[in-house]
């Protein structure tokens, strides 16, 4: 019984996940949001208190898996460039697998209607988090003097671009941006660029 709850959840969350990325939130309907998972409409109720209940679970189920990857790579008292490429290689995956994810947040970007929640709950104990240790590891040395704010920015905004932009980069390089042999190329760019940006030499 309780596989099969947890099987019934999953199931809204990706349907919604779907259509929120497909449309944005507001012109979605809770209807589509049940036909597309093949449930009842009363089944969202029971397992989200509304609409919005359902979004903070979409985006909640989604962040998790940065905020483990942060724990994993970026907690250490120190930090080397091995340490931050294997974070940005974890990045840039996790992003090219969860396009859903990241147009859903274009499209609240947008809106604006629910940023103000995200950015509170989700985004900021991130944020937070990462510009100490950003902070920190300039301190002790390990890394040059910068500005963490705009370090952590230029890390998002290059690689979640990188990935909302593929469907027009996919015309421009008449290439699949998401591919293998892509993404390998991209993390090896990226990790390229902002080691020898981050790390005294």
């Amino acid at each position: 019984m309780k596989r099969q709850k947890e099987a019934t959840r999953n199931r809204i969350l990706d349907a919604a996940e779907d259509l929120f990325a497909a449309k944005g939130f507001d012109a979605t309907t809770v209807q589509e949001i049940s036909n597309a998972a093949r449930i009842n409409k009363a089944m969202i109720y029971y397992y989200f208190k509304d609409k919005e209940g359902l979004l903070y679970a979409v985006v909640e189920r989604t962040i998790s898996h940065i905020t483990d990857a942060i724990t994993t790579y970026l907690d250490e008292a120190d930090i080397a460039a091995e340490d931050m490429g294997a974070f940005l290689d974890f990045y840039i995956d996790f992003l090219a697998q969860n396009t859903n994810f990241v147009r859903l947040m274009f499209w609240e970007m947008l809106s604006g209607k629910h940023l103000e929640m995200i950015a509170r709950n989700f985004f900021l104990p991130m944020f937070t988090r990462t510009i100490e240790r950003f902070t920190r590891w300039a301190d002790l040395g390990f890394i040059r003097p910068l500005s963490p704010e705009h370090t952590l920015v230029s890390i998002v905004g290059m690689n979640v671009f990188y990935v909302f932009a593929s469907p027009l980069f996919r015309k421009l390089l008449n290439d699949d941006p998401l591919s293998s042999e892509n993404l390998t190329r991209r993390r090896q760019e990226v990790k390229e660029l902002l080691t020898d940006g981050l790390f005294p030499r």
